[in-house]
C-alpha cells in the first residue's frame, strides 16, 4: 500500500538563515509576515536535518558574510 508522505511547514524569521536552508534542497512556500515557510517532510529525520543546517548556517563563512552586509547597511554617511 503506497501511504502519502506527510508534510509540514517550518518558519524561520532569520533572512541569511533561510536563505541558507533554501540553498540546501528545501523548498520555499512563501512567507507568514516575516517569517519564511518551509514545506518539509514530517519526520523526525527531516526535521532533525531542517534544524541541522540551521545550526549549521550560525558557524559558517555565510552568516559572517550576512553579518557584515547588515554592518555595512548601518555605517553613516561622511561629512
Amino acid at each position: 500500500m503506497n501511504e502519502a508522505i506527510k508534510r509540514t511547514v517550518k518558519y524561520v524569521e532569520d533572512l541569511g538563515a533561510a536563505s541558507y536552508i533554501m540553498m540546501h534542497k528545501y523548498k520555499v512556500l512563501g512567507k507568514k509576515g516575516k517569517a519564511i515557510c518551509f514545506d518539509i517532510e514530517d519526520s523526525p529525520e527531516e526535521i532533525a536535518e531542517f534544524e541541522k543546517l540551521y545550526q549549521d548556517y550560525l558557524n559558517s563563512e555565510f552568516h559572517r558574510f550576512d553579518s557584515c552586509l547588515m554592518s555595512l547597511k548601518k555605517i553613516r554617511e561622511l561629512p
